[in-house]
């Protein structure tokens, strides 16, 4: 078998794979809603380094902070407030976070949760390799003198009960970035890798808090629906119902969810009455779907809501025109 034909199966085997998993896959409904069964106003306080890179504590600080911020349902305390209520100067005269520390804070500020932690380690080495500098039917034809640089990151994230003091989570945390560049080319340091490894960490460190204290569910109102495998596959979505519909059909997905959480679906007529009310227990990962029967209901605009764990997790307006 020469190169070509092996590339050209390859290219052929890749392309029937991604066909299959478009196949596999249910499409997720439309709407989003991510909540918080708990408090979730977090402070994220500064982190200790005993690793020989100064100044990667604050890096790694700043990086977790800033990813939080754009998590859905998770507030994140201003650090210059907390900077305002000298919490940091009571923190570095104790030297660690007690659990007294954590508690005045915690009723101090309003904050739920605290994050801090420490820089264990951190590395950097450089490696001599190739560097493919020109291509030829997918393979390469011209290699030369390359330099690998990377880095190592190590160190611990401790998430802390503001209200008891008590370490709820502790992550230990390694993670590396790389670059390879042509052994000519100027290579300007080690800084840049050092905070693309404080990024990884900081990704990790949010993932596991939304995925720890937070549930997610995806929605949306349809004509019809259909079966698919272990889902279901809204057809016809709407807001908007006539007389040639029977039900509003409720699709929901829930993404991120504990087991057995409670669900209640709670439809609405115009005036703010239950029309009807479904109570549902749900898992990880579960599918479902809620009717609304709309004959003899009248013209109007109605809502259905979504309780997820005992918090409402989306309201949807749609009108019946019948």
């Amino acid at each position: 078998m020469d190169d070509k034909l092996g590339v050209l199966i390859a290219v052929c085997l890749g392309v029937a794979m991604l066909i299959g998993v478009v196949l596999l896959a249910i499409p997720e409904p439309a709407e989003r809603a991510v909540v918080s069964t708990e408090r979730l106003d977090i402070a994220v306080l500064s982190f200790e380094n005993t690793s020989p890179k100064r100044g990667i504590e604050e890096t790694l600080r700043a990086r977790i902070e800033a990813r939080l911020v754009n998590e859905p349902a998770i507030e994140v305390y201003n650090r210059t407030q907390l900077d305002a209520l000298l919490l940091e100067h009571a923190l570095a005269t104790s030297g660690f976070l007690d659990t007294s520390a954590a508690t005045t804070i915690g009723s101090l500020t309003g904050v739920g949760k605290l994050v801090t932690g420490s820089v264990l380690g951190a590395s950097a080495r450089a490696e001599e390799t190739t560097v493919c500098e020109r291509w030829e039917d997918g393979a390469c034809a011209d290699e030369v003198p390359g330099v690998r640089y990377t880095v190592t990151l190590h160190g611990q994230v401790q998430i802390i009960n503001a209200e008891t003091g008590r370490i709820e989570h502790a992550l230990d945390l390694a993670k590396t970035a790389s670059t390879t560049l042509k052994a000519s080319d100027l290579f300007l340091g080690y800084s840049g890798l050092f905070a693309e490894a404080a990024g990884r960490m900081a990704d990790e460190t949010a993932e596991r808090i939304a995925s720890t204290y937070t549930r997610e569910v995806r929605y949306d109102l349809y004509r019809d629906v259909e079966t698919k495998r272990s889902g279901y596959v809204g057809q016809d979505p709407a807001n908007r119902f006539d007389a040639k519909d029977e039900a509003a059909i409720l699709v929901v997905h829930f993404v991120r969810a504990r087991d057995a959480d409670t669900f209640d679906v709670l439809w609405k007529a115009p005036d703010g009455t239950e029309v009807d009310r479904i109570q549902d227990v749900v898992d990880q990962g579960a599918w479902g779907v809620y009717r609304l029967d709309l004959d003899g209901l009248e013209n109007g605009r109605y809502h259905v809501e979504g309780w997820l764990a005992g918090v409402r997790a989306f309201n949807v307006p749609f009108a019946v025109n019948r």
